[in-house]
């Protein structure tokens, strides 16, 4: 999940559902009763190819800790519906924060296309919730020594920030 594109958690999840989708339309066009232990091992590919993104945004393999749990202050000073509030509360706890807002996309489900957009913006912008804190690389865990946040902001009322309350 974490590439030097930026790519967020949010994006990983959409690639894990599209990767998903392939699976399942690809099922149809297997040959019937193929081995058990074929199937059984081909099957067991299939969940690690299609879990490891996930396994990479969780932190597993890091050793790192959830944010919340690293930096507790971080988890006090987040006022979701208030995020201009929060960057202020952070940079006074000395973190820098940087902006991404996720919008819904309006091309989603159309041949294959991610149902949200996402842009760096330099300040939250009027009208927007927060929809996660995560560390300079998009990710969910941290050290107790993360001092560069990515907070992405989502439009109050949007299907992206209603799915994740």
């Amino acid at each position: 999940m974490i590439t030097p594109n930026g790519s967020t958690g949010l994006r990983a999840l959409d690639e894990l559902g599209r990767r998903l989708e392939a699976a399942g339309a690809q099922r149809g066009s297997v040959r019937r009763k193929p081995p058990r232990r074929l199937a059984t091992l081909g099957a067991l590919g299939l969940m690690v190819f299609v879990a490891a993104p996930a396994i990479a945004v969780s932190g597993v393999l890091s050793g790192d800790e959830r944010i919340e749990e690293a930096l507790p202050q971080v988890a006090r000073a987040a006022a979701l519906e208030d995020p201009a509030a929060t960057g202020r509360e952070l940079r006074r706890l000395g973190f820098t924060v940087r902006w991404q807002l996720i919008t819904d996309n309006p091309e989603r489900g159309r041949s294959g296309a991610s149902p949200t957009l996402g842009r760096d913006v330099a300040a939250p912008p009027p009208e927007t919730e927060i929809l996660s804190v995560l560390n300079a690389e998009g990710g969910n865990t941290a050290t107790a020594g993360t001092r560069s946040l990515l907070i992405e902001v989502a439009p109050a009322g949007s299907a992206i920030l209603g799915t994740h309350r």
